[in-house]
Protein backbone atom coordinates (compact mmCIF):
# COMPACT_ATOMS: atom_id res chain seq x y z
CA UNK A 1 0.00 0.00 0.00
CA UNK A 2 1.17 3.35 -0.77
CA UNK A 3 1.31 6.29 1.58
CA UNK A 4 -1.67 7.97 -0.05
CA UNK A 5 -3.82 4.88 0.22
CA UNK A 6 -2.80 4.44 3.82
CA UNK A 7 -3.71 8.04 4.53
CA UNK A 8 -7.11 7.60 2.85
CA UNK A 9 -7.69 4.40 4.84
CA UNK A 10 -6.80 6.14 8.12
CA UNK A 11 -9.01 9.14 7.28
CA UNK A 12 -11.89 6.87 6.19
CA UNK A 13 -11.57 4.79 9.37
CA UNK A 14 -11.51 7.94 11.48
CA UNK A 15 -14.51 9.30 9.60
CA UNK A 16 -16.51 6.05 9.98
CA UNK A 17 -15.51 5.85 13.65
CA UNK A 18 -16.56 9.47 14.19
CA UNK A 19 -19.89 8.92 12.42
CA UNK A 20 -20.53 5.76 14.46
CA UNK A 21 -19.67 7.62 17.68
CA UNK A 22 -21.90 10.51 16.66
CA UNK A 23 -24.80 8.15 15.79
CA UNK A 24 -24.38 6.21 19.05
CA UNK A 25 -24.19 9.50 21.01
CA UNK A 26 -27.33 10.76 19.26
CA UNK A 27 -29.21 7.57 20.07
CA UNK A 28 -28.11 7.66 23.71
CA UNK A 29 -29.05 11.37 23.92
CA UNK A 30 -32.50 10.80 22.41
CA UNK A 31 -33.33 7.72 24.51
CA UNK A 32 -31.94 8.50 27.97
CA UNK A 33 -30.43 11.93 28.34
CA UNK A 34 -33.08 14.07 26.66
CA UNK A 35 -36.09 12.73 28.67
CA UNK A 36 -34.16 13.27 31.92
CA UNK A 37 -33.19 16.78 30.86
CA UNK A 38 -36.78 17.60 29.89
CA UNK A 39 -38.06 16.31 33.25
CA UNK A 40 -35.51 18.43 35.10
CA UNK A 41 -36.25 21.40 32.89
CA UNK A 42 -40.02 21.10 33.56
CA UNK A 43 -39.41 20.85 37.31
CA UNK A 44 -37.10 23.85 37.14
CA UNK A 45 -39.66 25.80 35.07
CA UNK A 46 -42.45 25.02 37.59
CA UNK A 47 -40.21 26.03 40.48
CA UNK A 48 -39.19 29.23 38.69
CA UNK A 49 -42.81 30.01 37.82
CA UNK A 50 -43.90 29.50 41.43
CA UNK A 51 -41.10 31.78 42.66
CA UNK A 52 -41.92 34.45 40.09
CA UNK A 53 -45.62 34.31 40.96
CA UNK A 54 -44.90 34.52 44.67
CA UNK A 55 -42.54 37.43 44.12
CA UNK A 56 -44.95 39.22 41.81
CA UNK A 57 -47.81 38.65 44.25
CA UNK A 58 -45.77 39.96 47.16
CA UNK A 59 -44.66 42.96 45.12
CA UNK A 60 -48.22 43.58 43.99
CA UNK A 61 -49.52 43.45 47.54
CA UNK A 62 -46.74 45.72 48.70
CA UNK A 63 -47.55 48.24 45.97
CA UNK A 64 -51.32 47.96 46.29
CA UNK A 65 -51.81 50.20 49.32
CA UNK A 66 -49.56 53.03 48.07
CA UNK A 67 -51.27 52.82 44.69
CA UNK A 68 -54.70 52.99 46.35
CA UNK A 69 -53.59 56.02 48.35
CA UNK A 70 -52.30 57.73 45.22
CA UNK A 71 -55.48 57.01 43.28
CA UNK A 72 -57.67 58.07 46.20
CA UNK A 73 -55.71 61.30 46.59
CA UNK A 74 -55.89 61.98 42.87
CA UNK A 75 -59.61 61.36 42.74
CA UNK A 76 -60.20 63.54 45.81
CA UNK A 77 -58.11 66.34 44.31
CA UNK A 78 -59.94 66.09 41.00
CA UNK A 79 -63.32 66.00 42.76
CA UNK A 80 -62.41 69.01 44.91
CA UNK A 81 -61.42 70.91 41.78
CA UNK A 82 -64.52 69.93 39.82
CA UNK A 83 -67.12 70.17 42.57
CA UNK A 84 -67.60 73.98 42.57
CA UNK A 85 -67.88 74.05 38.78
CA UNK A 86 -70.34 71.16 38.77
CA UNK A 87 -72.42 72.81 41.50
CA UNK A 88 -72.49 76.08 39.58
CA UNK A 89 -73.46 74.40 36.32
CA UNK A 90 -76.06 72.23 38.01
CA UNK A 91 -77.62 75.20 39.82
CA UNK A 92 -77.71 77.22 36.61
CA UNK A 93 -79.22 74.30 34.72
CA UNK A 94 -81.89 73.71 37.34
CA UNK A 95 -82.81 77.39 37.44
CA UNK A 96 -83.04 77.52 33.66
CA UNK A 97 -85.19 74.38 33.59
CA UNK A 98 -87.42 75.76 36.36
CA UNK A 99 -87.80 79.07 34.54
CA UNK A 100 -88.76 77.23 31.36
CA UNK A 101 -91.21 74.86 33.01
CA UNK A 102 -92.78 77.25 35.56
CA UNK A 103 -95.47 78.72 33.25
CA UNK A 104 -96.50 75.28 32.05
CA UNK A 105 -96.56 74.04 35.67
CA UNK A 106 -98.77 76.97 36.70
CA UNK A 107 -101.15 76.27 33.84
CA UNK A 108 -101.34 72.59 34.78
CA UNK A 109 -102.04 73.44 38.45
CA UNK A 110 -104.71 75.94 37.41
CA UNK A 111 -106.29 73.35 35.11
CA UNK A 112 -106.19 70.79 37.92
CA UNK A 113 -107.99 73.09 40.33
CA UNK A 114 -110.53 74.04 37.67
CA UNK A 115 -111.18 70.38 36.90
CA UNK A 116 -111.46 69.51 40.60
CA UNK A 117 -113.91 72.30 41.28
CA UNK A 118 -115.85 71.48 38.14
CA UNK A 119 -115.95 67.81 39.13
CA UNK A 120 -117.76 68.67 42.35
CA UNK A 121 -121.49 68.93 41.97
CA UNK A 122 -122.00 72.65 42.63
CA UNK A 123 -125.74 72.26 43.31
CA UNK A 124 -125.13 69.54 45.87
CA UNK A 125 -122.42 71.61 47.53
CA UNK A 126 -124.72 74.62 47.79
CA UNK A 127 -127.55 72.44 49.09
CA UNK A 128 -125.38 70.95 51.85
CA UNK A 129 -124.06 74.38 52.79
CA UNK A 130 -127.60 75.84 52.96
CA UNK A 131 -128.77 72.96 55.17
CA UNK A 132 -125.88 73.53 57.56
CA UNK A 133 -126.61 77.25 57.70
CA UNK A 134 -130.31 76.60 58.40
CA UNK A 135 -129.49 74.05 61.14
CA UNK A 136 -126.99 76.36 62.78
CA UNK A 137 -129.36 79.32 62.59
CA UNK A 138 -132.32 77.37 63.96
CA UNK A 139 -130.29 75.99 66.84
CA UNK A 140 -129.13 79.54 67.68
CA UNK A 141 -132.73 80.83 67.62
CA UNK A 142 -133.87 77.88 69.73
CA UNK A 143 -131.11 78.52 72.27
CA UNK A 144 -132.08 82.18 72.43
CA UNK A 145 -135.76 81.34 72.97
CA UNK A 146 -134.86 78.83 75.67
CA UNK A 147 -132.97 81.55 77.47
CA UNK A 148 -136.02 83.81 77.35
CA UNK A 149 -138.31 81.14 78.75
CA UNK A 150 -138.34 80.75 82.48
CA UNK A 151 -138.61 76.99 82.47
CA UNK A 152 -136.51 74.38 80.92
CA UNK A 153 -137.85 72.57 77.90
CA UNK A 154 -137.73 69.22 79.71
CA UNK A 155 -140.05 70.48 82.50
CA UNK A 156 -143.03 70.71 80.10
CA UNK A 157 -142.74 67.12 78.98
CA UNK A 158 -143.74 63.98 80.81
CA UNK A 159 -140.44 62.36 79.98
CA UNK A 160 -137.76 62.23 82.63
CA UNK A 161 -134.60 64.21 81.92
CA UNK A 162 -131.75 62.33 80.45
Amino acid sequence: MSGAQLLILVVATALVSSLATLALGWIVFRRWIRPRLETRLEAFAESLEARVRAGASAAGHAMLEPLRNQVRGGVEDAAAGLLPRVQTELTAGLRAAAAESLPAFRDEVRKGFTDAIGALNAGELLDRTARKVVRTGSSLVESGLNLLRATRPNDDRDEPPR
